[in-house]
């Protein structure tokens, strides 16, 4: 069986609201306080009338009607009217307070239990998006995990309130049934007329309020995803003047999201619109059926067990606390397929195989320089399409390496398979000869610090940022990594320093700078592997210089892997290896390289005539040192600039 196929098997196995109740459970004694409330109130709600019945019917009344309930509550009032008059306004305002009361204390339980579990949901989902791969997340907008963080997320407490309340109401439903069918059975009967049609209106507009509900929550998932690429994307629309065509598509996702909004509120309005006509003609039934009843049995032919007005005073009560409950029942399929459909979205994540991850036989690998090996690795993003094909190298404990190449050839990819972002469909990557899919995957990641050319910033302090790898690092060893990442200098210029406050992305840096506290961030880490991708790629020449030169001064401490286009940094690495479509065409220091006058170094010459009309200082340094005189164009080139420079 398939991946999908296994977890929709054993997400089968446990029913969604099964799930919903499990987030809920470590609360059990908050939910038996909410049931003793509930009981409470359902309690009160059939006592409140009978206060006002029985002033009608036994206090006020020249003939004094009742039962044995009026009996138990006489028998706590004074014998005197005034008295018990008095005494039925007390009982009755009593338990009003009581009602109430119980009522608040359920509603502030409701939120404890909502917030609560509500998190745990949260800090789950949050949890398993943290372990999915890169390619899960690189297949989905942004906006939908965010959505289903933010909105999905309350699912399942809104099945657990939805199941809880239809519970009090069968409850409240049969107790009330019970009652009523004690007072008239005949009214009673009047009263279920209606039920029908409700049961009707719930199926007719069920179905279509949970397929509106679904669609809604896909196109508002849709609308945050597309809003949060709109806003990475402004100062490419600014550079390019494409803010109306970006308007416009913004205009375009708002309108489906109203349009899908409009139609589920159309259906959620004309719902509770017949439900209130059907129960306002099943009032008016019992309403003139009981008073004709009343007349009867009081005026046409008085008989002592007949209606009475305190009777239909309860009757009227007890259906007017009737409808409350047999509404929730009816209305339960469509209330809870709302919930159902957000819980789902947010199971359907949970139960997301995790293709990386430690095997249960893991085995501990403790963070200490090793040797670093790719065994016949192929690689690939989509099926029948590989990235990598056959790909072999080993590089020892303190060399510094390099993978150079044309883009597209599969470098970056390479890397992200030494960090486990992804596993080689075939082949391995080991570490001292151990398969690194064998190892726990903390530990294989704790031997690497990364420096991508994203250079990702948090909105927080300069120095925050450097040791977001290392937050135990000093602040001298955060200052020492600043300085050796060539940042030192733009750092000690700001105000604040090392305590600036970087925005978002660091959106208040250049990329140069980014870059810089970057390789300062991975500097700062104990990781025996540093790993660099491109990272010159946003240095000016000089920068560019210090950071060869930093990297060729840490390259006997920790092993280096350097992922460039730009080969007057590799010059130094004790291996460099030469790719092109997928596979390693050359390997070898940069002199035997040259010397062998293939892909390398035709690399090499292309970026030598590049330079060569632009020269830089560094540049020619570069080139003396490795290649000796100038060509008689280079020298005519650096001339220009050298009378440029004086």
């Amino acid at each position: 069986m398939n991946p999908t196929g296994e977890r929709l098997k054993a997400s089968a196995k446990r029913t969604v609201y099964e799930r919903a109740f499990s987030y809920f459970s470590t609360n059990w004694p908050w939910i038996a306080v909410l049931v003793a409330l509930i009981g409470v109130s359902v309690g009160v709600g059939l006592l409140e009338a009978w206060p006002l019945a029985i002033l009608v019917d036994t206090v006020l009344s020249h003939d004094p009607k009742g039962g044995w309930l009026h009996g138990y509550f006489l028998a706590l009032l004074p014998k005197d009217k005034p008295g018990q008059i008095l005494g039925l306004v007390m009982i009755g305002l009593a338990l009003q307070i009581i009602g109430y009361s119980a009522w608040m204390a359920r509603m502030m339980i409701n939120y404890y239990l909502n917030y609560w579990g509500t998190t745990r949901v949260r800090a789950a989902l949050f949890g398993k998006l943290q372990r999915l791969d890169l390619a899960y997340h690189q297949s989905r907008p942004l906006g939908d995990p965010i959505y289903r963080l933010t909105t999905d997320a309350f699912g399942p407490w809104g099945v657990v309130d939805i199941m809880i309340g239809t519970s009090v109401a069968a409850v409240t439903l049969t107790m009330m049934t019970a009652i009523l069918l004690w007072r008239s059975v005949p009214l009673t009967l009047a009263a279920y007329v209606v039920a029908p049609l409700i049961l009707w209106s719930n199926w007719r507009f069920g179905m279509r309020i949970h397929q509106r509900a679904l669609e809604s929550k896909q196109i508002d998932a849709d609308l945050t995803a597309h809003i949060q690429q709109a806003m990475t994307r402004v100062p490419l629309s600014q550079a390019f003047r494409r803010e109306p065509f970006e308007f416009s598509r913004f205009e375009e996702a708002v309108r489906r999201s109203v349009k899908a909004l409009l139609k589920l509120n159309w259906q959620e309005q004309l719902y509770p619109l017949a439900r209130d006509i059907i129960l306002s003609l099943g009032g008016a039934i019992i309403l003139g059926y009981g008073g004709w009843l009343v007349y009867r049995d009081q005026f046409l032919a008085p008989v002592p067990e007949g209606m009475t007005v305190g009777a239909l005073i309860i009757f009227m009560d007890y259906l007017r606390k009737l409808w409350d409950p047999l509404k929730w029942l009816a209305e339960f399929f469509s209330k809870i397929r709302t919930f159902e459909a957000a819980a789902r979205r947010v199971f359907f994540v949970l139960d997301e195989p995790e293709t990386i991850k430690d095997r249960p036989d893991a085995q501990p690998l403790p963070p200490c320089p090793r040797l670093l090996s790719l065994d016949r690795i192929a690689f690939g993003y989509r099926p029948g399409r590989l990235v990598l094909s056959d790909v072999s190298a080993t590089i020892a404990p303190g060399e510094m390496a390099a993978f150079v190449g044309p883009s597209g050839t599969g470098k970056s990819s390479l890397l992200k398979l030494m960090l486990r972002f992804h596993d080689p469909l075939r082949g391995a990557v080991r570490l001292d000869g151990l398969d690194i899919r064998k190892a726990r995957l903390a530990d294989l990641r704790a031997h690497f610090a990364f420096v991508t050319q994203d250079n990702l910033m948090l909105p927080t302090s300069i120095a925050e940022n450097i040791a977001y790898g290392r937050p135990s690092a000093t602040p001298e060893e955060i200052e020492s990594a600043a300085a050796l990442a060539g940042a030192a200098d733009f750092i000690d210029a700001l105000p604040e320093g090392y305590d600036t406050l970087l925005d978002e992305g660091g959106a208040n840096l250049s990329g140069g700078q980014r870059q810089r506290l970057a390789i300062a961030r991975a500097l700062v880490s104990e990781a025996p592997f540093l790993v660099l991708d491109e990272p010159t790629s946003a240095l000016d020449p000089d920068n560019e210089r210090l950071l060869t030169e930093t990297l060729h001064h840490l390259k006997r401490r920790r092993t280096i892997l350097l992922v460039t286009h730009r080969l007057n940094s590799v010059v130094d690495c004790d291996r460099i290896f030469v790719m092109d479509a997928g596979a390693i065409v050359e390997r070898g220091t940069h002199a035997q390289l040259l010397a062998r006058g293939d892909a390398y170094a035709r690399l090499w010459r292309r970026q030598s005539e590049d330079e060569a009309a632009h020269p830089s200082k560094p540049a020619r340094e570069a080139r003396r040192k490795t290649r000796g005189p100038e060509t008689a164009a280079e020298r005519k080139a650096i001339n220009v600039a050298a009378s440029r420079d004086r």
